[in-house]
């Protein structure tokens, strides 16, 4: 069976989730070595999620979904979010994408809760790490 004829039921789904501009999408193109997702400093580009089917070795076939930021406000901001949210009962594994300038938000703790409740297995990326300024 060729990578374009595997059923999605049959690929690992892996769900990148975080707070607006945490850096899913920046994540997700490193990862793939593709420019798949839209990155931009503009809060709320990633408005739908995207799901993206690779080869990613050694897991094999894989289905990668960058969801819109967690914490997106307004009555299309709340859409989103809810949107975001239903992607977890896809997801078998987790990516929570945080900001590592900013460090662990509450937010982030929500999402992780969210994930830990569903015993989706998880990993935690501090993204931007290359930003953080050491202390003296």
């Amino acid at each position: 069976m060729s990578l374009t004829n595997t059923p999605a039921a049959e690929r690992l789904h892996i769900g990148i989730f975080g707070r607006i501009n945490a850096g899913k999408s920046s994540v997700i193109n490193a990862i793939t070595g593709q420019n798949i997702a839209i990155v931009s400093d503009v809060k709320g580009t990633t408005t739908d999620p995207v799901y993206k089917t690779m080869e990613l070795l050694p897991l094999g076939p894989v289905m990668i979904i960058d969801t819109p930021g967690l914490d997106d406000e307004g009555q299309l901001g709340k859409l989103r979010v809810q949107r975001s949210y239903q992607v977890l009962n896809k997801t078998d594994i987790a990516v929570l994408v945080v900001d590592g300038v900013i460090g662990i938000a509450e937010e982030d703790n929500k999402i992780l809760n969210r994930i830990k409740e569903k015993n989706i297995p998880y990993i935690v990326v501090f993204n931007r790490a290359d930003l953080v300024k050491c202390k003296p």
